[in-house]
């Protein structure tokens, strides 16, 4: 004999009535609430205590709207699984909220929280029907409660982080494989250079000064990315200040783009003991550097300093050039650059890493008298 299926796994299956619905609605509506809710651009969702939808805002209409449920009427009395076509509503009687997938699922554990009189802020990952297929959604639900006349409901918050989680998905196989074969290339070709004939060893020395370049460079964007995102872990040590910048100089003076410009360091640099990540304090001397590498003519000088200013240590970037007023009004802005779109993030991850993972304070100066200045004040060990 075939046994009959629970109505639900997890959460109770019981809904309110249609006319239920509509009456909350109406009280719902009646409120300020609704005409605030629907200026935000983030996706709100009202259900009252049997979890059925009660209110959608427009940001959350328009998302749906392409799926052909996206008018306020259609969502009423709908849960959030049958709102976004969740693949499993159909496996139980109950839909949303009674299937065994929703035993892991962070929506239904948020809204029952919310239900209860706490907030709650979870991610819920979906595979959804859509468009004849099946997609997947990775959703951030933050869950408020709400009491309105004495009834209980829950306020959801719902961000859709599908297409940031790809992206950064992507982004990090993308810098593998890249690091993967350009880091190839520069060890095939440092086997090289003690084989050439002596004729062909200046064009494979700088073949391999490039690679070398060409790979820091891919390395200093993918820290980036993972200084934004809050993933990078310092590792500090202690550094003696003017051993590291003399190896700063000696760095880049060789490289492709210091040809025809000079770096030397200060008359009168000091020396001074810190405590630092040495990986990301040479990715902000190495930006400053290039910054001030490329705004500099041929025949120019790029001097570097550091010294103790006011019990911290000071690391500094001179070159010759005047910044225009207009151009030291954005700087430290991200993606601003006077050299195109797609670029500008020079000086924003001098002031990103050195704030947040340098506990420093980042800095600049730009005058016809003095040139340009770009300066990190550091703690001293």
């Amino acid at each position: 004999m075939k046994q009959d299926r629970p109505s639900t796994y997890y959460a109770p299956d019981q809904r309110a009535d249609a006319e239920t619905i509509r009456r909350q609605a109406r009280v719902f509506l009646s409120t300020h609430c609704a005409k605030l809710m629907h200026a935000v651009p983030t996706m709100l969702l009202v259900l009252n205590g049997q979890r059925q939808a009660i209110f959608a805002n427009k940001a959350c209409q328009d998302f749906f709207v392409e799926s052909g449920a996206g008018q306020a009427e259609g969502l009423l009395g709908l849960r959030p699984g049958e709102i976004f076509s969740c693949i499993h509503v159909g496996e139980t009687d109950g839909g949303c909220g009674t299937t065994e997938y929703c035993i892991n699922c962070g929506a239904v554990r948020a809204v029952l929280m919310g239900l209860s009189g706490s907030r709650a802020e979870m991610h819920c990952r979906m595979l959804r029907s859509f468009q004849g297929g099946t997609q997947a959604l990775d959703l951030a639900v933050a869950v408020d409660p709400y009491d309105l006349n004495g009834e209980q409901f829950a306020v959801l918050a719902i961000k859709d982080e599908s297409h940031e989680i790809r992206r950064n998905v992507l982004e990090r196989i993308f810098f593998h494989d890249l690091l993967n074969v350009a880091g190839g290339v520069r060890g095939l070709t440092e086997v090289l250079r003690g084989r050439v004939p002596d004729t062909l060893r200046p064009d494979v020395d700088l073949l391999y000064t490039s690679l070398d370049y060409l790979v820091d460079e891919i390395m200093a964007q993918k820290d980036l990315m993972a200084a934004e995102n809050n993933e990078l872990q310092p590792r500090p040590v202690d550094r003696d200040a003017l051993d590291f910048l003399r190896d700063a100089v000696e760095a880049h003076k060789g490289g492709p783009a210091a040809r025809g410009v000079r770096l030397v360091l200060a008359e009168g640099a000091e020396d001074f003991r810190l405590r630092v990540d040495p990986m990301i304090l040479r990715r902000v001397l190495g930006n400053m550097i290039k910054n001030a590498v490329e705004a500099s003519r041929n025949g120019q000088t790029v001097t570097l300093d550091c010294r103790v200013e006011d019990g911290r240590g000071m690391f500094s970037v001179h070159n010759e050039a005047v910044m225009a007023r207009k151009v030291q009004l954005q700087i430290f802005n991200r993606s601003f650059s006077t050299k195109g779109p797609g670029r500008g993030l020079g000086t924003y991850s001098i002031l990103l890493l050195t704030e947040r993972y340098l506990e420093g304070q980042a800095s600049f100066s730009s005058a016809l008298e003095t040139g340009t200045v770009f300066r990190i004040h550091l703690p001293l060990a």
